[in-house]
């Protein structure tokens, strides 16, 4: 029944309930799009809703006539008008809250529709929300509604982060590569007004369509920089590519980073309903509704094992009725199950087969939701297609529509697959500088104290990383001046000096083995010293085991240790990038060339340092020689 007031040479208005909220207007009939739009606006857990038509030049009479209808209580009210006031929304809401004796929010600035029934308001659409307590000054509230409890938490504006920029959004924050790409207006629009505003949970949008990849250790410094009760309340969207280096999905690369489970959408959430999750097309256009909404990501166990499996933790697949063993998993029958997977759902066996990675990791299809049926074993084949039917029957009209029956068979891996921990083979360009930098922001986290006083230890570090893995090797200290190239483009030198000066020293004797052709030992026995433009790389244990026909023993006052990065290999030793070797012990002892490192400030000779470390280095190369028991 609708609230009516009346007074005598003004309007008269009238109170509608549509939805959570209330439509006050001009007595008559109510204009339906006005209706319409008061029913889909979203609830507030603390205020009234009120959507305010107010005729044009309203004075104090007629906005104590409006005052007159608004619902009884005591609690606060949040103003939204169909048409700004001319005294500005503001003023209204200050006479309102001063003549009822409430807390009244109103907007100053234009709001606009973000799906699921909220309100936002950028800065370049005005301030904000306004709050107006009865006797107290006016103080802004937010910029969306429903009001976001994460609000404190993100930057009111764009700023940098390593290579990325943190750009603020209605649901939470664009987190993507610097630059201008193209279309980037258009895909900041879609992520304004295309992701529903959840007052719990934080979306953060990573990457564009039409961008390079994001950078995984921005993404990581992003989370660190969160205080840590706050970080549950994220969800991340990939709103580019989310695959990287090797074809890993960002959740898998960014939990390894983190060292903390990750939790991702689906899809563009739009609000409540069945069709409130939608794919994130190839041009970052929203595509069709997806029935697995959020996906959890796991960090790699500290000892070895079989990798962590994401799984489905919000879903809205029909499967209540059968027992639930885990977090998106039913049992179908005794010894069937039911998977919830990115591509739909996955009849399998119990336990999984070995190609389960395959299945898990499979992207959904653009048309169509699948009921996949594993074709593992052809004798239990039809079994579980019998299954998939009788499941599928069970389904609404609505959705049996947008399901497709299908097998899934076992392909042969398309890439090697390396036991957790392991280095991966040597990768260039910018998947391999992915393949890095999540590691180096997760050994941050694990090794703060490395970053004292380096501006950028994460670019830092990967750049130590890449020259571990394989990049700009060359044979031995100093060989590029003989004009021969590396295997590999070396990683940047001031990074990667940077990043070795962040490990600690070694001090003492280090070794490696080379391939040495007659031309190129002269040119050594031919000078003092050399300098090598890149990082030579030594080990505490001496020369490898390794083919070469020349053991290049370097005693070491300034080399890096890196067995903090790379485990695997506690003994290896790098040197700076520009270091300069003396070369010491001129003699002929075939298959032997002996070294030390000098440092800044050093005289050009010093024999008797020369001596001493010729006399050490043999001393020691003996004691290598000695058998072992």
């Amino acid at each position: 029944m609708p609230a009516s007031g009346s007074g005598h040479g003004g309007p008269v208005f009238t109170a509608r309930r549509a939805g959570t909220a209330w439509l006050l207007a001009t007595a008559g009939p109510a204009d339906p799009r006005a209706l319409e739009f008061t029913a889909r606006i979203a609830p507030d857990t603390a205020c009234t809703v009120l959507v305010v038509d107010l005729p044009d030049g309203a004075d104090g009479a007629i906005l104590d006539r409006l005052a007159r209808v608004v619902p009884a209580g005591t609690g606060g009210l949040r103003l939204v008008f169909a048409r700004p006031p001319l005294q500005g929304a503001v003023a209204v809401a200050r006479y309102l809250a001063e003549h009822l004796g409430r807390t009244v929010i109103a907007a100053e600035g234009i709001p606009l529709p973000t799906p699921g029934g909220g309100l936002h308001i950028g800065p370049e659409q005005g301030p904000g929300w306004v709050r107006c307590v009865p006797g107290a000054p006016e103080v802004p509230d937010s910029r969306a509604f429903p009001k976001p409890e994460w609000e404190p938490v993100v930057p009111p504006g764009p700023r940098s982060l390593g290579r990325s920029v943190v750009e603020p959004v209605p649901a939470g924050v664009w987190l993507r590569p610097a630059g201008e790409y193209p279309d980037l207006d258009l895909h900041r629009t879609r992520l304004t007004s295309g992701i529903a505003v959840s007052a719990d949970l934080l979306t953060v949008a990573v990457g564009t369509p039409a961008g390079p990849a994001p950078s995984v250790a921005d993404i990581a410094r992003f989370w660190q920089s969160l205080p840590p009760a706050s970080r549950s309340a994220v969800r991340f969207l990939c709103y580019g590519p989310a695959r990287l280096s090797g074809g890993r999905h960002l959740g898998d690369v960014l939990a390894q980073a983190v060292g903390e489970p990750v939790r991702f959408h689906g899809g563009m959430v739009q609000g409540s309903g069945d069709d409130d999750v939608l794919l994130v097309g190839a041009d970052g256009s929203p595509g069709r509704p997806l029935w697995a909404h959020e996906f959890v990501h796991v960090p790699p166990a500290e000892f070895p094992g079989p990798p962590p499996v994401p799984y489905a933790a919000v879903h809205r697949w029909p499967l209540d009725g059968l027992p639930e063993i885990r977090p998106g998993v039913h049992r179908l029958a005794e010894d069937v199950l039911v998977e919830v997977v990115r591509s739909g759902l996955w009849i399998r066996p119990s336990p999984a087969p070995v190609h389960a990675p395959q299945v898990r990791d499979a992207d959904p299809d653009p048309e169509r939701e699948r009921v996949l049926c594993d074709a593992g074993s052809a004798e239990e084949l039809p079994r579980l297609q019998r299954l998939a039917r009788e499941l599928v029957r069970s389904f609404s009209p609505e959705l049996r529509d947008r399901v497709r029956l299908g097998v899934c068979r076992p392909t042969p891996p398309s890439r090697r697959v390396d036991r957790p921990g392991a280095w991966p083979p040597a990768a260039t360009g910018a998947a391999g500088q992915l393949g890095v930098e999540s590691r180096a922001a997760r050994l941050l986290g694990a090794h703060p104290e490395l970053a004292d006083g380096e501006p950028d230890p994460a670019a830092a570090l990967a750049a130590v990383l890449r020259r571990l893995a394989g990049h700009g090797v060359p044979d031995g200290p100093g060989t590029h001046a003989d004009g021969r190239t590396a295997p590999h483009p070396p990683p940047d030198p001031g990074l990667l000096d940077r990043g070795l000066r962040m490990l600690p020293v070694h001090r003492g004797p280090t070794g490696l083995r080379a391939t040495l052709d007659e031309r190129t030992r002269r040119w050594y026995e031919g000078r003092a010293a050399v300098t090598d433009p890149d990082a030579c790389e030594a080990s505490t244990l001496g020369p490898a085991d390794v083919p070469g026909n020349t053991d290049v023993l370097i005693w070491s006052v300034n080399g890096r240790r890196t067995g903090l990065l790379d485990p695997d290999g506690p003994d290896r030793v790098l040197f700076l990038p520009g270091t300069r070797f003396r070369v010491v012990g001129h003699d002929t002892t075939p298959g032997l060339l002996m070294m030390r490192e000098t440092v800044p400030g050093e005289p050009a000779a010093d024999d008797d340092l020369d001596r001493a470390a010729a006399r050490d280095l043999r001393a020691w190369r003996e004691w290598l020689s000695r058998p072992r028991t």
